[in-house]
């Protein structure tokens, strides 16, 4: 494992990022200027109009690593073992919560041959990108995170006194939450974790596109007939949590809905109205008041039984709630190949009756009209600013109904999870050899 060197700890903060997905253009200019050492020139550089093959934002991030390697600023493990990654967050619903997991080097497989289940449905951009990052760095930059069953905390308990000691790296992010670093090189414990968690399922919770852009690499460089002898390009880097963590936090994903031409509230409502009741929350001269919170409210009180949906569009006057009427009047409605198990999943109702039957949104034609934000504010303040046309509002998806679309599997509507916290690229790389 590669990480900073250990005399840049006063100026981690300014050094890490985000994963690259959740980085706004304004963000990634910010962390330009934050810092000349700052991991953003490697998992989102820049682009230039005069980029060309031999000189693009990949090549340069490769070029960028390995002067980094060379002179020290970032270092290399050289004695095998684990990282250990824990993360303390402010709850949403108020007070600190923590999760923590180990970083490893895990086996790319296809899905369906080995033991790694996705979840979640990907787009072609992102994996196409990707792609070209870890072909020119021949690096994993941020670690997948990914979930395993420790039901009894046999591989918690063997790393757990390790976070009573001082980190090897510590530091605080924009968002309020701390990350800190350890690493497990104890040969006896390293070699238990890794015989309790290698005939184990591994479930993607985040990283969907980065584990499908590994697999893709693994295939190149096979089809190639490359000789690699440290066979790097086999494995990939991941977070591993315990699906049972209390710290183990998902948030919904709301859609926000922008540059549909076709877009006509009413005639979106009378499409939904045979399928669900829907109720009004009216503003006072203009004022949304105790709207939110009142339709928030109502949503989390519905979140055990599915089918309610908060709605906002741009220049209304009212907040709306959607609540299916008869989520067995709707089944002939959906595709076919969806488990019946999985079709009273909230993002499996929005994606097919709200969006699809709802607003006509082909379901492989929606890249690019569809944004998505944990944050409940944002979704409803961009609708009544007329920044996005519509706005719905859901409650998230439990980690037992992803774990069942898993094992199923069958792959759930884009962003269905929100996992929260989200790990800091900059803090554990993974070089190949």
């Amino acid at each position: 494992m590669v990480h900073y060197a250990r005399e840049f700890e006063g100026e981690l903060d300014r050094l890490i990022t985000p994963p690259y997905d959740v980085i706004s253009p304004e963000e990634q200019e910010s962390f330009y200027q934050t810092h000349p050492l700052n991991i953003i020139r490697l998992v989102l550089g820049k682009q230039y109009h005069d980029d060309s093959n031999g000189n693009n934002r990949y090549t340069r991030a490769a070029s960028i690593l390995g002067q980094w390697l060379e002179r020290g600023v970032l270092v290399r493990e050289e004695t095998p073992g684990f990282m250990i990654y824990q993360m303390e967050f402010e709850r949403a619903e108020g007070g600190r919560g923590i999760i923590d997991g180990i970083v490893a080097l895990v086996k790319v497989d296809d899905y369906g041959q080995g033991k790694v289940l996705p979840h979640e449905k990907t787009y072609k951009g992102p994996k196409e990108d990707q792609l070209k990052l870890i072909s020119a760095c021949r690096a994993n930059l941020t670690p997948i995170h990914a979930l395993f069953d420790d039901d009894k905390n046999q591989v918690t308990d063997l790393y757990s006194s390790l976070l009573h000691r001082r980190p090897i790296h510590e530091t605080l992010d924009s968002d309020g939450t701390v990350h800190r670093v350890w690493i497990l090189e104890d040969k006896k414990t390293v070699s238990r974790v890794a015989g309790l968690i290698k005939d184990k399922s591994i479930f993607i919770a985040d990283g969907h596109h980065r584990y499908e852009t590994s697999r893709a690499y693994k295939d190149e460089i096979t089809a190639a007939g490359l000789s690699v002898p440290d066979q790097s390009h086999e494995y990939v880097m991941m977070y591993l949590t315990a699906m049972n963590h209390q710290g183990l936090t998902i948030l919904p994903a709301h859609r926000m809905l922008k540059g549909r031409k076709d877009f006509d509230l009413n005639r979106t409502l009378r499409a939904l109205e045979p399928y669900f009741n829907i109720e009004q929350l009216c503003f006072l001269n203009g004022d949304p008041g105790e709207s939110p919170q009142i339709m928030m409210d109502r949503l989390r009180s519905y979140s055990e039984v599915g089918g309610k949906f908060g709605m906002v569009a741009q220049g209304d006057n009212c907040l709306r709630l959607l609540r299916l009427k008869d989520f067995q009047a709707v089944d002939t409605l959906m595709d076919p190949d969806i488990p019946s198990t999985l079709r009273e999943l909230d993002v499996t109702i929005l994606r097919e009756m709200i969006l699809g039957h709802g607003l006509g949104i082909d379901k492989d034609d929606s890249d690019g009209c569809i944004e998505y934000t944990p944050l409940v504010s944002e979704a409803i303040n961009k609708a009544l600013k007329g920044e996005v046309q519509v706005s719905f509002i859901l409650n998230p998806t439990r980690v037992d109904q992803m774990r069942a679309a898993a094992e199923l599997g069958h792959k759930l509507p884009h962003k269905s999870t929100y996992f929260y916290p989200k790990l800091s690229s900059g803090l554990v790389l993974n070089v190949f050899g």
